[in-house]
Order: C-alpha cells, then sequence, then structure tokens
C-alpha cells in the first residue's frame, strides 16, 4: 500500500470515527426519526456510487460555505472521472483538498450526514488507484562480476 493510499484510508477512517461519535442535533433528519434523505447514485463502469449535490437554500447557515466547498471538490473529481478514461482523477492534492474541506465542514456542521461524500471519495480514491498502480520500487542495478584477474 502507497504512503497516499494509507495517508487517504487514514483520513476516510477518521472521518468515519467523526460521524459516529458527533451527536446528531434536535430538527435534523436522523434526529426527526426518518432516514436521511435519499442521496442520487452516479455511476462509472458499472459500479453506483453516491453523489450528493445539496441546493444551496437546504444548507445550514452555519456551514453553508464548507459544505460547498467539499461539493465542488468532489465535482471536479467526477468531472475528471468522466472526461478521460486514463487520466487522474484523485491525484493527491484533490484528494488532501477534500479531506481538508470534509474536516472543516464537521467541525463547522457537526450533525451533516457526511456518509455519501465519504463514499464519494473512497469510489474515486479506488479509481485513480485503479489508473495508477502501484510501481514496484526500483531495484539497485547488481553489482557488476568480475571476470578474470586477482583474485
Amino acid at each position: 500500500m502507497s504512503a497516499f493510499s494509507r495517508f487517504l484510508t487514514h483520513k476516510l477512517l477518521l472521518l468515519g470515527a467523526l460521524a459516529v461519535v458527533v451527536p446528531v442535533a434536535p430538527g435534523h433528519a436522523q434526529a426527526r426519526g426518518g432516514a436521511p434523505p435519499e442521496t442520487p447514485a452516479a455511476s462509472y463502469r458499472g459500479q453506483s456510487f453516491p453523489q450528493q449535490r445539496t441546493p444551496i437554500e437546504a444548507l445550514p447557515l452555519g456551514g453553508q460555505a464548507e459544505i460547498l466547498r467539499l461539493e465542488t471538490l468532489l465535482g471536479q473529481a467526477y468531472t475528471a472521472l468522466t472526461a478521460s478514461p486514463t487520466a487522474a482523477v484523485f491525484p493527491p492534492i484533490l484528494a488532501e483538498a477534500v479531506a481538508q474541506a470534509a474536516e472543516q465542514a464537521a467541525a463547522v456542521e457537526p450533525t451533516w450526514d457526511q456518509d455519501a461524500y465519504r463514499h464519494e471519495a473512497a469510489f474515486y480514491a479506488a479509481e485513480e488507484a485503479r489508473r495508477r498502480p502501484a510501481r514496484p520500487p526500483r531495484q539497485a542495478p547488481a553489482a557488476p562480476k568480475r571476470t578474470g584477474g586477482r583474485q
């Protein structure tokens, strides 16, 4: 596993753990006893993944900018995904920006459900890994063999 993959896995696990321990505020869809609204799905190469994009009027005022930033960054990854079957989808700089945006959104609006965002980011990370498989480390060239001469 590459350092980037370990980093992204760590960030996604951290975000998942944060979502589990953060209480749900009164008035939030989950607190009212109902399930969160159905998240639309996108698909690529026969695989579906959630793709939550929230109308601005439905965003909480406290976390509006942070959630919009997160959704915009994920939108950039989706655009890259569909633009070319070989181009980078989720390069490290974009993955880090998504992780930071998710952390900031959770800090400002801890009751906002980020499950769909985590699944979408994980899909892009997996597709990036599929497109850019980790290369084995280069081995140092073998020392030349001695032929003839003194021993």
